[in-house]
């Protein structure tokens, strides 16, 4: 039997994730938060900046059996939806800025052979409450490139939710580079439906302090000749925790698919800490999947080499954090804005 509500779930008049979910059992919502934070029970305020020839509109859309879906539905309203004609192309990115307080959700539909750029700004400079679902369906040979970043207040609460239903020949690229909050989860839910899908879900945490990053992400394929790859590093220091859980579900119909996971992370300190749960549940009998899992320090005999030719330690510790973090985006097209904010990074923590 499960607790009765705390003070902030009677607020939201529903529970919190918690760590007797084995969803959630490293990113204990309930357990972070004792007081109200502002966008508690509130809608988020989008700023939504849209290519030409794409439009807002909202509508009511049911609520999917997720515990913080359920709880964004009940606060926003409706949902904001963006319908992307087929064949649509734009230089320009729909971009997300701005994500603060509050609960959102965003349905975008992605029509046949229609590429689309975006790029969410997830930010936050007070303690805040942040909950958002978003949503998007690609037809038959569409194109998504989907890039994150992620940096809030050390005591905010920041939940991110996002389905994406790919059909046959559909082009996922996803990159999300997140500084932490207090509590974050960056889920990612990802629905191969058709056949010949691909899928690039690449990703990096950066922690210190208290901070939190959890990066999970299921990708359940049905369809045959998938092409998956995934790859997520993590640097972690001071007291901060990262979380990575990624899962491969393999269906028996998703014949001949190819997909790698891995997920790799250095410890700065030895009070820093990771949790990592890397899965393959698989029912095809012609596939070929693979999956890896390390965690480490620094490289010591390099950090002496780079010594001996002159270079100070601080600056040798952050340029192999650096090389170590930057295989999750080389596949980029532009990174010169996560490149900048890692070396940042680095400068104040390595």
């Amino acid at each position: 039997m499960l607790p009765k509500l705390t003070f902030v779930e009677q607020e939201l008049g529903a529970s919190l994730p918690h760590r007797r979910m084995e969803a959630w059992k490293w990113t204990d919502v309930r357990a972070r938060e004792t007081v109200p934070k502002s966008g508690l029970t509130s809608a988020m305020t989008l700023d939504i900046d849209l290519p030409d020839g794409l439009s807002l509109r909202r509508a009511d859309e049911p609520a999917k059996d997720h515990p913080m879906g359920k709880i964004a539905r009940n606060f926003c309203g409706k949902a904001y939806m963006i319908d992307v004609p087929a064949g649509f192309q734009s230089a320009k990115p729909l971009k997300l800025n701005g994500l603060g307080q509050g609960h959102g959700r965003i349905f975008v539909k992605i029509g046949a052979g229609a590429k689309l750029e975006v790029w969410e700004n997830h930010e936050s400079t007070t303690p805040d409450f942040v909950n958002l679902e978003i949503s998007f369906d690609l037809g038959e040979a569409a194109e998504l490139t989907r890039t994150l970043i992620h940096t809030d207040h050390a005591d905010t609460t920041r939940i991110i939710t996002a389905y994406i239903n790919a059909w046959g020949g559909a082009k996922i690229r996803q990159y999300a580079l997140s500084f932490g909050a207090g509590i974050a989860r960056l889920e990612t839910n990802i629905a191969a439906l058709g056949e010949g899908v691909s899928a690039e879900i690449n990703g990096a945490y950066l922690l210190s302090g208290k901070r939190h990053t959890d990066m999970t992400s299921l990708i359940d394929l049905t369809g045959e000749n998938a092409h998956i790859r995934q790859c997520v590093k993590g640097v972690v220091s001071d007291k901060a925790r990262g979380v990575f859980q990624g899962k491969f579900h393999v269906r028996r119909p998703a014949q001949f698919t190819d997909a790698q996971m891995r997920h790799d992370a250095l410890m700065l300190s030895d009070t820093s800490e990771i949790r990592a749960k890397p899965e393959l549940e698989i029912y095809a009998d012609d596939v070929a999947c693979a999956h890896g899992n390390t965690l480490g320090a620094l490289d010591e005999s390099a950090l002496f080499y780079m010594r001996t030719r002159g270079i100070a330690a601080p600056q040798a510790r952050a340029l192999l954090t650096q090389a170590f973090v930057a295989e999750a985006f080389e596949g980029m097209a532009d990174n010169t804005e996560f490149t900048a904010r890692i070396e940042a990074w680095l400068e104040q923590h390595a």
